[in-house]
């Protein structure tokens, strides 16, 4: 029951599912063509219907999802949703009530379409990860809006993470003593707005695109990575440094 209520808090917008098989063996010459299509989309999750309207629009070019349904014996409802997998994969696109294929070449299709499609997918919940990566706690939200509060050990600025104080009313100042990431998704307008200022005493990485709007906000003690291209903590005289406090 528990499991089921969590469920609901998400809406899925599209789902794949990958399936990794045994290559074909010992394939006749007259049938070769339409099994390694089968092996294909069956590998790409699609089960004997799906594949049958896909190999049915390769033949026909275009054709309507009433016009399927009435070809396969099925409702028209039940050869929509085998046209949005077909779509979903970016195998089969449509222009009004017709449907198509988006490229003759099933190949070209996962390449061009199938595979930016989930590599953007996997970015978005990559990026969305990055805010589990702070060892640090939020403030709690009982704070008077507008009122500057400190975070400490902060390791990584993203567009969520400003997102997350924004709602909270705060405007922040950051303290971080390790290396310090600002991610490239993170609007310098929201950044303005949220952050009051931001010190640094290990080295800091900003992406280049928005460091001549976020630059005032920052005071580092230590090296300062405008490219996000080192590997290592070496000093690199390319990058600005700014000097050292005095020691007490």
């Amino acid at each position: 029951m528990f499991e089921e209520k969590k469920s609901e808090e998400f809406d899925v917008l599209a789902e794949w599912t990958i399936r990794r098989l045994r290559p074909l063996d010992d394939l006749e010459e007259e049938n070769y063509t339409e099994r390694v299509k089968r092996w294909v989309l069956f590998s790409l999750g699609l089960n004997k219907e799906p594949q049958d309207i896909y190999l049915f629009l390769e033949s026909k070019v275009r054709s309507t999802s009433t016009e399927i349904a009435e070809k396969f014996g099925m409702s028209p409802n039940t050869a929509r949703k085998y046209l949005d997998d077909l779509h979903t994969l970016g195998l089969v696109d449509y222009v009004g009530r017709e449907y198509t294929l988006t490229y003759e070449s099933l190949s070209r299709a996962i390449e061009l379409m199938l595979i930016p499609r989930i590599t953007d997918s996997l970015r978005t919940i990559a990026r969305g990860a990055t805010s589990t990566d702070q060892p640090y706690r939020f403030t709690p939200r009982n704070i008077s809006s507008g009122e500057i509060v400190e975070e400490k050990g902060v390791v990584h600025i993203n567009q969520q993470i400003l997102l997350g104080w924004q709602a909270a009313g705060k405007r922040v100042n950051v303290k971080s003593y390790g290396k310090l990431t600002i991610d490239d998704n993170v609007d310098p307008r929201l950044f303005d707005t949220v952050i009051e200022k931001v010190e640094t005493y290990g080295k800091i990485r900003i992406p280049e695109s928005i460091y001549p709007m976020i630059s005032h906000k920052i005071r580092a003690w230590g090296k300062v990575d405008i490219k996000g291209q080192l590997d290592n903590d070496d000093e690199d005289e390319d990058f600005p440094r700014h000097p050292r406090p005095p020691r007490r």
